[in-house]
């Protein structure tokens, strides 16, 4: 199917559907959040880029706001799924324009169109990334000329840190995921070129904790995941297949190696979906040349 829809299921053991939607095409998911479901939308026939707000419990649209933007279909257009705080949501669209609007009401904040301000290259399946409200700011992975990664003032869209670009990396399909070690918050971004973590701590927010080439493929959707402790799980399509990373701190910094690293056909991968941690067990949709298990 060309289409997507959105299906809230109303109290009962008779589960039956209570409203659903026709949306456009795309894979793009629903963030949900007192009581109003947000997806991005994109209508082929207005060429519009759409932001939709609807009642959870009944389906009425609320508000939707949204820009002109010319998108061909490349394996679904819309991507991503809207983060939303109490007052903010944030979304990027398939070619990489970032909207933050009020929660409540729709009305728009700022924009941004990151392919024409940072230099941005447009992801080959478009954008991929989800974008992550944490604090005040939006935390957006840029891979653009200059700017690696950045986090933008929710209420006014000033750029209120970043780091620079110096190895020309390029945006991923992958977000942007909060982690922790040694008492540590950090985002850990995996970009075309490279793994890079950033401290989300407000005492240095934004400064560069370190970087790594050591997982480094040309298409990569899955998001990181942090497994216990100090180690990261990563994994990607194409015949990469997956890779366990051990992060290590010392009094010069931090530094990174590799524990194992398996193809599709050896051990667990995903080359779309960021795989499933849960009580010591990894969950993944395998890809296509997954080996039997």
């Amino acid at each position: 199917s060309n289409t997507r829809n959105i299906i809230s299921k109303s109290d009962g053991l008779d589960s039956r559907i209570s409203w659903s939607l026709e949306l456009g095409e795309g894979h793009a998911g629903a963030a949900v959040k007192y009581g109003r479901v947000y997806i991005l939308d994109y209508d082929e026939d207005t060429k519009v880029d759409i932001l939709r707000c609807f009642s959870l419990s009944d389906g009425e649209e609320l508000w939707q706001i949204g820009y002109e933007v010319s998108i061909k279909r490349n394996h679904g257009i819309t991507r991503t799924v809207p983060a939303v705080s109490d007052s903010f949501v944030v979304t990027i669209g398939p070619r990489c324009h970032v909207m933050c609007v009020n929660a409540f009401t729709g009305e728009l904040i700022w924009g941004l169109d990151l392919e024409r301000d940072f230099g941005v290259k447009v992801p080959l399946w478009y954008t991929g990334q989800c974008p992550l409200i944490d604090g005040s700011d939006a935390v957006i992975a840029v891979g653009g000329k200059e700017i690696l990664m950045m986090g933008v003032d929710l209420s006014t869209g000033d750029v209120s840190w970043q780091i620079p670009n110096s190895a020309d990396w390029k945006m991923s399909h992958s977000s942007v995921i909060p982690m922790e070690f040694f008492g540590t918050r950090q985002y850990v971004y995996s970009a075309v070129g490279g793994m890079v973590a950033v401290s989300a701590e407000k005492e240095n927010l934004g400064e560069l904790l370190w970087t790594s080439n050591i997982w480094s493929h040309s298409v990569i959707a899955p998001t990181p995941l942090q497994l216990n402790d100090n180690r990261i799980f990563v994994t990607a399509g194409y015949s990469a297949g997956s890779m366990l990373l051990q992060l290590e701190k010392n009094e010069s910094g931090y530094s990174i190696h590799e524990l194992q690293q398996v193809t599709p056909a050896e051990g667990i991968a995903s080359e779309q979906q960021t795989p499933i941690y849960n009580d010591g067990l990894l969950c993944a949709v395998l890809p296509k040349d997954a080996g039997v298990y």
